[in-house]
């Protein structure tokens, strides 16, 4: 195993990771509005990815910067 790839894959997965939970929690609150404006009751679960999701993406962007300034000090 090459230590020199594995920063870069371990960044790859966090930036993927955190674009896909915000992606999910984006449109999980879409849908929690469109079913607001059309009267139904909207489900918990989704709003309970809506509101916490955004912040778990934060989160992993906070770590994925982290890990980017700990491999340049290193460098």
């Amino acid at each position: 195993m090459n230590t020199a790839e594995s920063p870069a894959a371990t960044q790859r997965i966090v930036t993927v990771l955190a674009a896909a939970v915000a992606l999910v929690s984006i449109l999980s609150l879409a849908f929690v509005l469109v079913q607001y404006m059309v009267g139904a009751t909207p489900l918990t679960g989704l709003m309970a990815v809506g509101l916490y999701g955004l912040p778990v993406a934060f989160l992993l962007l906070i770590v994925l910067l982290l890990m980017r300034i700990r491999e340049r000090r290193r460098s």
